[in-house]
C-alpha cells in the first residue's frame, strides 16, 4: 500500500480548516487589498516569537545499543523571548531578544524591521497574538501593513521551523545563565 510510519503534526482543536484553506487560496487577493502605493519598494516578512530558558530541552540522540545516555538538566524557571522575522523578498532576517512579550516589545520590533529599509512598505504576516498591535503610530503606519494568519494555524508560517533549529542547537545542554544560552542561539541564528 506504500504506507509510511509518521508522527502526526499537532493541530489545535479550535482550528478552522475552512478559514485556513480560504487564506491559502486567497492570499494574493488579501495582499492586494492592503492599499500599497505603487512607487514604493515592498518587503514581505513572516514573524514569530520563541521562548527559551534555563530548563533543559531534552531530545533523542544516537547511541550504541545497551548504552543509556544521560543529559544533565536544569530546573531553573527563568526564560526570555526572541522575536524573529524573515524577509521573503531579500532573504534577510531580523531578531530581537526581549524579557517578555508585549505590545511595547512588538512595536519595538516593528520599528527595528522598518529601520532596515525605511523607504519600503513592510508587509508583516504574523499570528493573532494579543501582544501584536493592529494599529501603529502615524509614522509607522505609513510604512507597515499587517496580514494576520488564520487563528490556530502555525503551520502556515514559514518561520516556525526555525525554532526547531534552535531547539536542536540547545538540546541536551546545561546553561547556567540566559546569556550563555543566548550566545548559542545567536550563533545558530547568524546564518
Amino acid at each position: 500500500l506504500r504506507g509510511s510510519w509518521k508522527l502526526p503534526r499537532k493541530s489545535h482543536r479550535k482550528r478552522n480548516s475552512a478559514e485556513t484553506e480560504r487564506f491559502i487560496r486567497e492570499i494574493v487577493a488579501l495582499l492586494e487589498e492592503l492599499s500599497i502605493p505603487d512607487d514604493r519598494e515592498i518587503h514581505v516578512l513572516v514573524e514569530d516569537e520563541h521562548r527559551y530558558g534555563l530548563i533543559s530541552v531534552i531530545r533523542r540522540c544516537w547511541t550504541m545499543k545497551g548504552h543509556y545516555p544521560k543529559a544533565i538538566h536544569n530546573n531553573k524557571y527563568e526564560w526570555v523571548y526572541v522575536y524573529g522575522a524573515l524577509n521573503l523578498v531579500t532573504g534577510k532576517s531580523d531578531f530581537i531578544y526581549t524579557p517578555t512579550l508585549s505590545l511595547e516589545w512588538s512595536k519595538e520590533f516593528v520599528k527595528q524591521i522598518v529601520s532596515t529599509a525605511p523607504e519600503a512598505i513592510h508587509i508583516i504576516l504574523w499570528d493573532r497574538a494579543g501582544f501584536h498591535p493592529e494599529i501603529l503610530d502615524e509614522e509607522l503606519s505609513k510604512s507597515v501593513r499587517f496580514l494576520p494568519f488564520p487563528a490556530y494555524s502555525p503551520d502556515l508560517n514559514p518561520i516556525e521551523p526555525l525554532w526547531n533549529v534552535l531547539k536542536v542547537e540547545i538540546a541536551n545542554g546545561l546553561w547556567d545563565t540566559l546569556e550563555d544560552i543566548e550566545t548559542v542561539i545567536s550563533k545558530a541564528l547568524k546564518p
